[in-house]
């Protein structure tokens, strides 16, 4: 009776100390096989860290978490994807976001620098000596789209800049299907000067929110027992490392939208 108990308790403990070695997939990229059963990674899956995989494609990497570990992204680790040893590699821990607001021309510049994630709609404070914004002066984007440049005044209330993806995507009260856009510049009109000022030019990243919601979903599973504000820096810092930098207002709000947080 004592050996099967000593057998019971031991698999218990195997169970127990193999599942701390247990990683749930966040995001993917391209393709990565988990080499004895032949299944493919997707979002949600669950492979053990001694696990040999499959890299099918060179671009192949994934964002996954650990509970107790935290959160790595997963790549080959050597030239020859076949069949490499799963890497780990943990991810960033510095926050690079875009605070809430602008008070000079650098600023401005700084914030629309690199990839600029918008979820739906972010507003910005902008210091209104510096850049009134009225009928006659304001803020517009500028992209290409089959080869039209097409100019975009961008809304505003007050000293608060919007921006909103529909309204950018939208020509002659169309709705651009598809858009693909990838870079984009941002101006400022001038009325006195009757001067286009250029501000900067960056990369608008807009996450499908499906997407990104099931992606939190498994963060912020992973990470319950932390505090409401480590949770909000985990969630920031994963979208700075898979997507760009983030805007803090813009994050909080669509959190407390989603998940209450």
């Amino acid at each position: 009776m004592k050996k099967l108990f000593f057998t019971i308790l031991c698999g218990i403990l195997f169970i127990s100390l193999n599942a701390q070695n247990d990683y749930k997939v966040i995001r993917i990229n391209g393709t990565i096989v988990i080499q004895k059963s032949s299944t493919a990674l997707i979002h949600g899956s669950v492979f053990n860290e001694n696990d040999e995989l499959e890299f099918k494609t060179t671009n192949a990497r994934a964002a996954v978490i650990n509970p107790g570990k935290g959160r790595f992204i997963l790549m080959p680790n050597n030239n020859n994807i076949a069949y490499a040893k799963a890497n780990l590699t943990p991810s960033m821990s510095n926050i690079s976001s875009r605070a809430g607001g602008i008070i000079n021309k650098l600023d401005l510049t700084n914030y629309f620098s690199g990839n600029c994630v918008i979820i739906d709609k972010i507003e910005l404070k902008i210091n209104s000596k510096e850049y009134p914004m009225d009928e006659n002066n304001f803020f517009f984007i500028r992209y290409n789209y089959k080869e039209e440049s097409i100019p975009k005044k961008l809304s505003f209330r007050n000293d608060t800049l919007i921006i909103d993806k529909s309204e950018l995507f939208t020509v002659d009260g169309w709705p651009i299907p598809n858009p693909n856009v990838y870079e984009m510049e941002i101006l400022y009109r001038q009325e006195e000067q009757k001067t286009n000022v250029l501000i900067n030019t960056f990369n608008p990243v807009f996450p499908e929110n499906d997407e990104l919601k099931k992606e939190i979903e498994i963060i912020l599973e992973a990470v319950e027992t932390l505090t409401k504000a480590e949770k909000f820096n985990e969630v920031l810092s994963y979208i700075n490392d898979m997507y760009g930098k983030p805007n803090n207002d813009n994050i909080e709000k669509w959190l407390d939208d989603n998940f209450k947080l």
